[in-house]
């Protein structure tokens, strides 16, 4: 039997009302999809069993190249397109099933999973930006497709996209060129950041699976943040934490997490400067959406003190 994600479902999980503007994409984009039979869904546990008993790339430091390579190849497709969809990371519809309310399901609209990350991003930062707000930066922005959505959502913004890959700079560079946004691009690198970056008062900071890249070194990050004061913080990462590791689905997710390295310690840490009256932490949820392997995208909003 298909199943139809509607405007209500996304409120629910967020608990708050979306913009106007995400509720029409809700239903223009027709995320419908299907559950899986039993024979299926063995198929997908055996297969995942077997990915998690073997050697896996693991995220870290050393995987610099792998990102300049990656961009480089959406860079290039742009420039020989000037089509925005080339910006969309390849890593999107990969695989055919996708996580969606702790079940895996079978998406039957095309590109499901990047239609539904895009939705929950976008009325994400929409609902958590103030009208006030004048700067926003993305820590580990890549190809900057969150963004360039954003400008195009929320104006008088001044947009920054930082990425430890140079590649991403020049993506940036070329969407300004083509397309006549203003992005402001900077070179930001999560274990060794910058401090000498310009950061205006009031700002706001958000990441969307970025820091699953630095695994446990989640320290120099969050004092970079302490440090400059942003007004507000939005976190879209791999939470363990925030997962129910007695729930099979659930617990597949958190291995892999484990396996590739991913972020770590990081909601822990920041309860403990809660604790210590240094920030406050304003949401953290799971939003039941993830791809075939994780559900990678738990929320966590909060604020320096």
């Amino acid at each position: 039997m298909q199943n139809k994600i509607n405007r209500e479902d996304i409120e629910k999980i967020l608990n708050f009302k979306v913009d106007e503007r995400i509720a029409k994409r809700i239903e223009e984009y027709d995320l419908t999809y299907e559950a899986l039979d039993k024979d299926r869904l063995f198929s997908y546990l055996n297969n995942v069993v077997n990915v998690l008993t073997q050697d896996i790339v693991k995220s870290g430091k050393h995987r610099i190249d792998d990102w300049e390579k990656g961009w480089g190849e959406n860079l290039q497709e742009f420039v020989d397109t000037k089509n925005i969809n080339s910006l969309i990371p390849k890593y999107h519809g990969k695989n055919r099933y996708v996580r969606w309310m702790g079940e895996i399901v079978n998406p039957i609209t095309p590109n499901f999973d990047y239609k539904i990350h895009i939705i929950l991003i976008d009325a994400i930062l929409l609902h958590y930006i103030p009208n006030s707000t004048t700067n926003i930066f993305e820590f580990g922005c890549g190809p900057g497709y969150h963004l360039l959505r954003l400008s195009s959502l929320k104006d008088g913004l001044t947009l920054h996209g930082g990425d430890w890959a140079k590649s991403s700079q020049n993506i940036i560079k070329e969407v300004n060129y083509k397309l006549n946004t203003n992005i402001v691009p900077f070179n930001f690198n999560f274990f060794d950041p910058d401090y000498s970056l310009e950061v205006p008062e009031n700002s706001i900071f958000y990441t969307v699976a970025a820091l699953e890249q630095i695994g446990s070194n989640i320290e120099s990050y969050i004092n970079f943040i302490l440090e400059k004061k942003p007004s507000l913080v939005i976190n879209m990462e791999p939470i363990a934490e925030l997962l129910d590791e007695k729930m099979l689905i659930d617990n597949l997710s958190i291995i892999y997490f484990n396996k590739r390295n991913y972020l770590s310690g990081y909601l822990p840490y920041l309860e403990k400067l809660e604790k210590d009256g240094k920030i406050k932490i304003i949401k953290k949820q799971r939003i039941y959406s993830g791809s075939y392997f994780i559900e990678g995208h738990s929320l966590i909003v909060w604020k320096p003190l």
